[in-house]
This record gives C-alpha cells, structure tokens and sequence, in this order.
C-alpha cells in the first residue's frame, strides 16, 4: 500500500520565480486571468526536491531511482538529467543547482561512455537541445562548446550512402552503428527530429555543415511524398541503404510524433524562411484531418486520432501523441486558421479526459476507443467494455509514466486562447503526480492508472525511474502553465520535443 510521506503542496513557500521577460505579438501579451501565487511556487518546490533527489542518490549518472534510490544510465551516462533539467534550471531561478549543473557539463568528457555507442536522437533531443538552449538563455560559452564537441561526435551517424543518418554512433571507432529495428531501419521520428538543434547550432557557430546534414533528411523525404499511401503521411521505418520503407504503419504517436512537430517547428524558428517544411506540415495535418480523426461511438464530444497499417485505421492512440493538440494549435495560431485551433483545443480537451476520467487522474500510456459507427470488439475485456461506455475510452496500457503531452496541450491551448480552465486542467494533473507519484527520493510514474492503492516499483524494466524528462519537460511544462505569458514567449522561442527552448532565428 502506498503511504504519502511529502508534498510540497503541503509546504508551500513564498519564494519568488524567475520571469524572462520579453515582447509577446502574435501570441496573448495581457495579463492572464490567474497565474502566479501558489501554484507556481508548487511546481518549482516539486522541481527542486526531485532534482536534489537525484544529486543525493544519482549525480553525474543518467536517472535516480526514485524508490529505492539507486541510479540507472540508460542515455550514455553523461548525467541526462542533468543536460536535461539546465534551461528548466535557469528558468526558475534555481541558482545553487544550475551552478553545480554547470560544473559537471563542463568537466563531463564525452569520450567517456558505457559502450561507447550512443544513440543519435536521444543524444541529439536531450544532451545537445539542452546545452543550445542553456547558451541561448545565458550566453554562457561552455555551453555552445560542449555542444560543438557532441555535434562533432554525432556526424559519423550520417555518413551513408542517401545521408540518412544511422540509429547510433561508435564514438571510440568514429562510426555508425545500424539500429535494432527490423530490416535495420531507421526511425521516421529519429531522423526528422534533428533539423532545429542542428539548424540552431549552426546558427550560433556560423558553421553550416550541422544544418546541411539534418536538412538533406528532409530533401530526400521530400522526394518520397509520391510513394505515400497517405498524402504527406509517411511509414515510420524507412532502410538508410536503399530508401525503402519498411512497413506501412503511420502513427502521430511513437516513431513519427516529432518528425510532424518539427516541420512546424523548424519554420518557426526560422521565421518563415523554411516554408517547404511548413508545406509538408500542413498536407500532413490536412491528411490527418480526412482520414485519421476519429469520433466515438456515443461520445460526440470526444476527438481522438488513429494509427494506420496496412490500408486500415488502428483506433489505439498513444498518451505520446497527445502533443498533437499543442502542435496544431501552434500551427494554428501561426498561420490564423481558427479551423485548426477549433482542431486542437478538441483534441487537447479529448486527451485531458483521459486523464481526469481515470481512478487517479493520470492518463494511460496507450488508450482506445469504439468509433462513431462501431461496435465492441470480442477482446475487450469487462473492466475494459464498462470503462468504455462510461467514459468513451479504455486504456490498453494502464501505466502513467510521468509523461508530459496532455499537459504541454494544455500548456498551448492557456498561451493561444488565455482561457484559465487550461491551467485548473493543468492543476489537477500536477495535484495527482503529486498524490500518486511522490515518493521519499522525488517521483515514480505509476503501473495503473485505474488503481489509486498501487504501489511503486523502481526494479522493473518499465520506466518508473525518475525519467529526465519529468525535469524538462512535464514540470517546465507545468511552470510555464501557470507563469505570466511573456516567460519564455512563444513569439520569441520555439521548445524542442524535450521542451527545451531555442531564441528564433532573426533574419
């Protein structure tokens, strides 16, 4: 049985958040209808008790145990969550832990790793996002060199015969190393979720062969888009060796999720200076809207998105796509089409339900859902077929890994329209990580949503470990949620899929 042994909601103290202040245009500038107070204060304590849990039981290491206070170095053993926590760091103020964060960035030697073969999209999201934003926000020059020395390590990986870069790199041999998928293919997502921390990096350095290896992905994906069953919707394994792909299963969830957020992203950045991206973006989204948005038997109100495979929609959607809502809105805003904001808010509002319709008001990894004209399937169980006609889904994965998606929709959705019911969403998300998630150490994620007695289990292969990107992602999120509108403006910066805040590109 779970005990609670602390909270900072129980702790509140008055200490003062950290704004970055700048000019907001396009997006909202007044004064919100409530932020501050409190709930910000909730968040930062959440944030530095978890972080100060991981100096105690795992510094230097990838992740903290947040059970049994070991470590686990899964992301090359640099210190992930270091990398990972430093613009979360700055942006609440946080001074003591960003100095010993800055300490061990700039004494970490990148030569030094478990097995010397590092995986290029995660290293590239987290280690090196990390590092491009801390110098965007500080200027601070260790920062930018570190960044050039991983970007150096990374470039082997894209030494193929198309320029589509391999799964991981040998550091210690210089080279790429094949991934362990099937046909050893390489992932939509991992490969078209590179462009905005090269393109940044070769920004700040001057140095363009950064931008002009993640941009030649794109260029041969571009001359692909005749081979799409679906117009501007791509298979998500693709051969780096002879172009094929692989399968034909297309999702917005896991291995395509920020290969569509990053053709908005990568326009944005550049302040409209890649409207080729953003083309590919809106076909993709135009698709989507026709053929994957799915309604639910009896639940007119609920909008939820399918997979596709093999000529037919998969009604299963994972809690990694609900990016979508924030990413549509953001595209919305962008371009002034309410019809795509109207999109986005429905679906933010559909993945927020299947938080607060869950015993804890978590969200289940993976869900699913009877569409508008279909019926029960045999294998649904009983617990499953009463979920869903109560409330319009049921999860297929009970597990709530400390994941940030419906709230960095929710995030979107309070910065695009103002309205305060996004951040009392937002509220009662972080109210229930803190009721079921806080441990003594910092915070595990959860294996069933739909049990508010279970218990923790940090032993187990399944990710619930203090994973680093609770520390970029889901509190900053959170942070950012209830802070003014002008701390990191979205008219000023565009947040990499780690959130990790990159200063727009001027021209």
């Amino acid at each position: 049985m779970r005990t609670y042994r602390y909270s900072p909601l129980t702790t509140l103290q008055n200490q003062s958040a950290s704004c970055l202040l700048t000019t907001g245009r396009l997006f909202p500038s007044t004064p919100p209808a409530y932020y501050g107070g409190d709930r910000i204060n909730a968040v930062r304590l959440a944030f530095r008790r978890a972080f100060r849990g991981y100096q105690a039981h795992a510094w230097g290491h990838d992740e903290v145990r947040p059970v049994t206070g070991g470590w686990k170095g899964q992301r090359n053993n640099w210190g992930a969550t270091i990398f990972d926590a430093l613009d979360t760091l700055i942006i609440m103020n946080l001074t003591e832990e960003f100095k010993a964060a800055r300490e061990h960035v700039k004494n970490v030697r990148f030569t030094d790793t478990d097995d010397y073969v590092v995986q290029v999209f995660e290293t590239t999201i987290r280690y090196l996002g990390g590092l491009i934003s801390a110098y965007d926000l500080t200027k601070d020059k260790v920062f930018i060199d570190k960044a050039v020395q991983l970007a150096d390590i990374l470039l082997p990986a894209f030494d193929t015969p198309f320029g589509i870069p391999l799964h991981s790199v040998d550091i210690k041999a210089g080279k790429g190393v094949d991934s362990h998928y099937r046909h050893k293919s390489s992932s939509l997502a991992e490969i078209g979720s590179l462009q905005l921390e090269f393109r940044k990096l070769s920004e700040i350095t001057g140095n363009n062969i950064y931008d002009k290896k993640a941009q030649k992905v794109i260029d041969i994906l571009k001359q692909k888009k005749s081979e799409l069953a679906l117009p501007g919707l791509y298979p998500i394994h693709i051969d780096p060796y002879s172009l094929k792909f692989t399968t034909t299963h297309v999702t917005w969830g896991g291995h395509g999720d920020s290969f569509y957020e990053y053709l908005l992203k990568h326009y944005l950045l550049t302040n409209g200076e890649r409207s080729d991206v953003l083309d590919m973006w809106k076909t993709a989204v135009n698709t989507t809207k026709e053929r994957l948005i799915s309604g639910v038997k009896d639940f007119s109100d609920l909008t939820f998105v399918t997979q596709w495979k093999d000529n037919k929609a998969i009604y299963k959607m994972e809690h990694l796509a609900c990016f979508m809502g924030g990413n549509i809105l953001l595209g919305g805003k962008a371009l002034k089409d309410n019809s795509l904001i109207e999109l986005g808010l429905n679906l933010t509002e559909s993945c927020y339900r299947t938080c607060y319709s869950t015993a804890t008001g978590l969200g289940p990894e993976i869900f699913a859902w009877i569409p508008t004209n279909g019926k029960e399937s045999l294998f649904m169980s009983r617990v499953q077929r009463k979920m869903s006609r109560l409330v319009g889904f049921y999860p297929v994965n009970y597990g709530y890994y400390l994941r940030p998606e419906v709230i960095e929709s929710l995030f979107y959705a309070y910065r695009i329209t103002g309205n305060a019911k996004y951040q009392d969403w937002g509220w009662e998300i972080f109210k229930s990580i803190e009721r079921y998630c806080s441990t003594e150490i910092a915070y595990s994620g959860i294996n069933d949503v739909s049990d508010p007695m279970g218990a923790w289990d940090d032993t187990a292969e399944r990710q619930v470990i203090v994973v680093f990107f609770f520390y970029a992602e889901t509190l900053k999120y959170l942070y950012l949620l209830f802070s003014d509108v002008n701390v990191i403006s979205l008219d000023e910066y565009v947040l990499n899929t780690e959130a990790h805040p990159f200063k727009i590109i001027s021209h």
